[in-house]
């Protein structure tokens, strides 16, 4: 088993293990009408990919953040900077949406790891809601996480 990280905000909270946002909107990994879940490898990459999705509002106003936990089985396949398409930090997600085509419409495994776009040195793990073992996953924390003040400039 592994652990995998979420930041979330507190109006989501109950829905943790939820992938209908990215159904929903789609994402750099997924195209709109197949939802997956998008974790961490760590909870310090977490608030660095939240910050860097995070709306310019001023700090005062942030919403309050929560650290999901979650184990899930060791179903994960990993794709290392020098196996990643070319264009897999495009800022277009239509292009890199469906790179994993064929696991998004039928997921071999549970996970896959890929290098996050904004640190590249440190893994975002996608959990395919549709895979067998996406049952087995178990959230097993949760807590209120500090956003110190200079994390969050507005220019």
């Amino acid at each position: 088993m592994s652990v995998v990280y979420r930041i979330i905000r507190e109006k989501f909270r109950d829905q943790a293990l939820s992938a209908e946002g990215s159904r929903l909107y789609g994402a750099r990994w997924n195209p709109r009408g197949i939802g997956i879940l998008y974790t961490t490898s760590t909870p310090e990459l977490g608030l660095v990919e939240m910050l860097a999705h995070a709306p310019g509002i001023p700090y005062e106003d942030l919403p309050t953040y929560w650290l999901t936990s979650i184990q899930i089985p060791d179903d994960i396949r990993y794709y290392q900077r020098d196996e990643m398409p070319a264009f897999w930090q495009d800022k277009n997600y239509e292009i890199t949406q469906h790179w994993l085509n064929d696991w998004l419409i039928k997921p071999d495994v549970l996970a896959i790891a890929l290098p996050s776009v904004i640190v590249p040195f440190s893994q975002n793990i996608l959990l395919h809601p549709k895979h067998e073992l996406f049952v087995k996953i178990q959230l097993i924390a949760q807590e209120k996480i500090p956003i110190d003040r200079r994390l969050w400039r507005i220019d």
